[in-house]
């Protein structure tokens, strides 16, 4: 970098490689002082235009002072070989320079400096640093330069230079300089009469001196003066020290030369109590009590443990500093920022009293933060300190109170992470796992309670979600009520509007520490807190959050973002929101009373909408081919695009769960039960590879009773299609058939051809599941025949797949074979694996009739790895058992224990009973075989395709 300097004490001047440059009209000055006050800070082109004009500003402001920062360039940056001085940054510029390139800069580190020296005791090098700094103003600063911005800084420097001087006389005194300070001392007295602390020091100047009468003298001109100009008396240190000289104290007398080197330096012991009752996070606690002990750090070791309010944080920081004090003799300092507080700490105000637990006293505290902050670090270097600092804002709060070299370490807390400040490490906090609560409310409610109500227990941790804030409250509570028992406590919290009341105590409570962070909110931020937590849904896509506020993508992600950011938020996986349960109970009730219903109503039909219109782009790449995207009630927002099938699958794997909780919800707003009926329809191939129709049933059912109010025969007839097929899955077959049949007739009267197409086949398969297997073909064939008039090829080719199992049960095998070939043909037409892999399923059933298990099994087996190699697990146990039935059927019993005890592997994992019933019965039979053949050997038939694992 080019040699650069600049005097602002004095003249405003610039030297460039030690030579002086001309910097141009007065304006010009002004720009080029109001950037090197503070070098490598952004000093705004608004806060330029008020210091050079203020309420007089020209007409084109901005415009002049781009002109002066361009001829500033001209002069400061001749050698375009090196990098650029002076930079645009932060709506602004910024001089990029070595502090010590301007005086003002090194002024306040010499007095820094003098500050540390003075701490430690080098009285001697204190009194050197603060002479030089004294020596270094050449005239009146700022001179010359017009602009508000040069008057504030002029009178503010006046003021320090003042204050250093002050300083300076002290440091002598104490050297015993008494004599060669007092001529000075009453020089200034004369100059500022009003000054208490510069005739504080006269006085004890003249009392040394031997000279008590006139140090007397000099308060009582000061007490007159006082009086006469402003109306008041000495302060209370002005008259002690008048006090002490009139009774002869020894402490005034000249201090004694130091002997045997400085004094010891403080060594502050700030930490805060460790939490009563603090339990678990041993993992955690011990890990970052050994980052905080390293032996040799290349540089200070920060750690930073970020957390919703009341996760515990303050606890965890306390006891992983009790554990590591021995570990830093220099001494430990703690501070509460009170991040989530409307007053949080000013770092200013936090550097003084550090600085004065280091030993710094009085005026030796320098006024600005950046002469605070270097004079802090100093006195760390080259020291063992731990520094707490709990709860803070954000990083610039944090960063003046870093140390700036190894050996020191800082804990931070903070309710959420701090984004450009690079910690050593980053920890996230979480509630308490299960095992850590049940301990934390058993020390604290005792364990013979807990261990008579186990369960009621455990609902109460449950209800707490595990929360530390929230289980040291109840069991705080529950503590001091031993008339109580458990069960009680569960009544307590079992109203989910008023646990949130229940969570609190005299001098604490849930709410309140949410509320912290709720009202650091801008209006629009905490508007979309309030909004978001009224969908019940487990998260919220970005898409669908985005909707829901009627927001773009980008301002969504921007308001998102600040509630993650504030803590109010999660962030599971990327583009997803979710609440902490007592978080939402939180928004929701503040959403309840700021909110008006309509605006809360039109979130969660702005997200219906979309989700509606996004399911059917996703129905049409699951189900090629299908009419029923095309016939979906319309909204005013739209879908989401679904390029391909596997984006289909994953968007409906990714909503589908909690859209139904979605539906449930719109059920109680006004003409939402029709887009409700469509929703459930198109997330029908969700719920078949989900198992999800026990969530179904109750949507449904309150779905059909919505619309029959509402006279609405095609919303009725779609649940009544999804409800039929939900009872049918769950084995319910005769109120199946009843609602299917009713379906069907609604259907039928509104010439809803695509869904009564699919409502005819549900009817084909309850009829063979109870026998009337004539019944279930001539539906099936029915089904064909309407898909093929509104022109649904996707259900055509499902139905006549479909019907292989009733052409099985009618004894027709080679009808059932040749339906199998179609429907595997029509799925391969339509580009379908799910489909494709159902037909080769239902084909090998059909040839196994045939006899030809090697040919069975072969298609069983390509149907399993298309399964497997598309995700679709709904098909392996069943596909499993057939392989497990064909080695049966062609005396491999061995091979056919393999396959089963698969088939009973899988149907657990998919958590499918029935599935597992049959797959343990052919284990039963195929074990019975092996037995069989072990006592009456006979020639085994030789395995096709590869052995299966057991």
């Amino acid at each position: 970098m080019t040699d650069i300097r600049i005097s602002l004490l004095g003249p405003v001047r610039a030297w460039v490689a030690g030579r002086e440059v001309g910097l141009g009209p007065a304006q010009r000055h002004a720009v080029l002082a109001a950037l090197a006050v503070s070098p490598g800070c952004a000093v705004t082109t608004e806060e330029l235009v008020d210091g050079l004009w203020g309420d007089r500003a020209p007409a084109r402001p901005v415009a002049a002072v781009r002109n002066h920062v361009s001829g500033l360039r001209a002069v400061l940056e001749q050698d375009r070989s090196t990098p650029r001085v002076l930079v645009s940054a932060g709506g602004g510029y910024l001089l990029r320079l070595p502090a010590d390139a301007v005086d003002l800069a090194v002024f306040g580190r010499l007095v820094g400096e003098a500050a540390a020296l003075r701490a430690a005791g080098d009285l001697p090098a204190a009194a050197e640093r603060l002479a030089q700094a004294l020596d270094l103003p050449d005239g009146e600063p700022f001179a010359g330069v017009p602009g508000v911005l040069a008057g504030r800084e002029r009178e503010r420097f006046a003021g320090r230079h003042l204050d250093v001087r002050q300083e300076h006389l002290d440091v002598r005194l104490a050297l015993g300089l008494h004599r060669q300070v007092v001529d000075e001392l009453s020089l200034l007295a004369a100059q500022f009469p009003l000054h208490e602390g510069i005739r504080a020091l006269l006085m004890t100047a003249l009392y040394r001196c031997g000279r008590p009468a006139e140090a007397l003298a000099a308060f009582a001109e000061a007490r007159r003066l006082l009086d006469a100009e402003l109306g008041v008396e000495p302060t209370a240190p002005l008259r002690d020290l008048r006090r002490r000289i009139r009774a002869g104290d020894p402490g005034l007398a000249t201090p004694p030369a130091p002997a045997g080197g400085p004094p010891p330096r403080p060594t502050p012991s700030r930490l805060p109590p460790r939490a009563e009752h603090f339990t678990g996070r041993a993992e955690l606690v011990g890990s970052l009590a050994g980052l905080l002990t390293a032996t040799e750090p290349a540089a200070p070791t920060v750690a930073v443990v970020a957390g919703m309010g009341g996760v515990g944080k303050s606890a965890l920081a306390a006891e992983v500093a009790d554990q590591v004090r021995r570990h830093f003799p220099d001494g430990q300092l703690y501070v509460n920022l009170r991040g989530a507080r409307p007053d949080p700490a000013d770092p200013g105000s936090v550097l003084a009293r550090f600085l004065r637990s280091l030993g710094v006293t009085g005026s030796a505290v320098p006024e600005r933060l950046d002469e605070r902050a270097a004079l802090y670090r100093s006195l760390l270097a080259g020291r063992r300190i731990l520094l707490v600092l709990d709860d803070a804002r954000d990083v610039a709060q944090v960063r003046p109170l870093l140390p700036g070299s190894e050996g020191c370490a800082v804990l931070v807390t903070a309710r959420t992470r701090l984004p450009g400040l690079a910690p050593t490490r980053q920890v996230d906090l979480d509630v308490l796992e299960p095992e850590e609560a049940a301990e934390l409310f058993a020390r604290m409610v005792g364990r013979t309670r807990v261990d008579a109500e186990p369960a009621a227990a455990r609902e109460v941790l449950a209800a707490c979600c595990h929360l530390p804030l929230a289980i040291r409250i109840i069991g705080a509570r529950t503590a001091a009520s031993p008339d109580w028992t458990l069960h009680h406590v569960v009544r307590r919290l079992a109203d989910r509007r008023g646990r949130l009341a229940e969570l609190s105590t005299r001098d604490l409570a849930v709410e309140a520490c949410f509320r912290l962070s709720y009202e650091q909110l801008s209006a629009s931020d905490a508007r979309a807190f309030r909004l978001l937590a009224v969908p019940e849904t487990p998260d919220l896509s970005l898409p669908a959050a985005a909707a829901g506020l009627a927001l773009g993508p980008s301002p969504a992600l921007d308001v998102l973002d600040g509630l993650v950011h504030a803590g109010l938020l999660e962030a599971p996986a990327p583009d997803r929101y979710g609440y902490h349960d007592l978080l939402r109970l939180f928004a929701q009730a503040r959403a309840e009373e700021l909110d008006p219903a309509a605006e809360r109503h039109a979130l969660v039909r702005r997200i219906l909408d979309q989700a509606l219109a996004t399911a059917g782009n996703a129905y049409r790449t699951v189900r090629p081919g299908h009419r029923i995207p095309d016939r979906l009630t319309p909204v005013a927002v739209a879908g989401l695009p679904v390029p391909g099938r596997a984006d289909g699958q994953r968007w409906l794997a990714e909503e589908g769960g909690g859209l139904l909780s979605l539906a449930g919800q719109a059920l109680g707003i006004a003409d939402c039960h029709a887009a409700v009926a469509d929703l459930l329809l198109t997330l029908d191939p969700h719920l078949e590879a989900g198992f999800l129709w026990r969530e179904l049933i109750d949507v449904c059912r309150r779905t059909m009773r919505s619309a029959a109010e509402h006279g609405d025969a095609r919303a009725e007839g779609r649940a009544g299609y999804m409800l039929g097929g939900g009872l049918m899955q769950l084995g319910q077959l005769d109120e199946a058939e009843q609602v299917s049949a009713r379906a069907a007739e609604q259907a039928a009267a509104c010439q809803d051809l695509p869904v009564l197409a699919e409502i005819l086949n549900v009817r084909a398969m309850l009829a063979h599941q109870t026998g009337r297997v004539p019944e279930a073909v001539a539906l099936h064939r029915e089904s064909m025949r309407l898909a093929d008039d509104c022109g649904s090829a996707w259900t055509r080719a499902n139905t006549v797949t479909s019907s292989v199992i009733a052409h099985l049960a009618d004894d027709r095998p080679g009808l059932a074979v040749e339906a199998a070939e179609q429907g595997l043909a029509a799925f391969r037409a339509l580009d379908d694996p799910f489909g494709e892999v159902y037909a080769l399923h239902c084909a090998g059933r059909a040839v196994r009739r045939l006899g030809d298990t090697d040919r069975a099994i072969s298609l069983h087996e390509r149907g399993l790895a298309q399964a497997g190699a598309h995700g679709f697990a709904v098909f392996k146990p069943l596909a499993l058992l057939h392989v497990a039935e064909c080695h049966l059927d062609a005396g491999r019993p061995a091979d056919a224990a393999g396959w089963a005890t698969r088939a009973v592997t899988a149907a657990r994992e998919l958590h499918r009973p029935a599935a597992e019933a049959l797959a343990r019965d052919t284990l039963a039979r195929s074990l019975a075989a092996q037995e069989r053949a072990a006592d009456a050997p006979v020639a085994p038939s030789p395995a096709k395709g590869p052995a299966p694992a057991g």
